[in-house]
């Protein structure tokens, strides 16, 4: 898109006359700049975000619902306990 020459890994070689697109100005060999302020650079990072933050919703997910599940037995299980006590009482006249 650029028209930029590899040179090395770090290195690119910009062409002469750059009118192509805005963000081919903003390019820079600097190692120590790892975002140019370019549009490229802002679209893979969001990429990369949304990717990331999916794989996290669905693990959430699978969370709240198992956590849901074991509610559900915890107080069933709380119910009938409350239950088998009072037909206790009962059997024995002191309700």
């Amino acid at each position: 898109m650029c028209g930029f020459q590899y040179s090395s890994p770090t290195t690119w070689v910009g062409p002469s006359n750059i009118a192509a697109e805005a963000d081919c100005t903003i390019w820079n060999n600097d190692p120590s700049q790892l975002c140019y302020n370019c549009d490229s650079c802002k679209a893979g990072l969001l990429g990369n975000l949304r990717h990331e933050w999916r794989k996290a919703n669905i693990i959430l997910i699978i969370t709240v619902v198992v956590l849901i599940w074991v509610y559900l037995i915890a107080c069933s299980a709380y119910r009938n306990a409350q239950t088998e006590e009072l037909f206790r009482r009962y059997k024995q006249g002191w309700a």
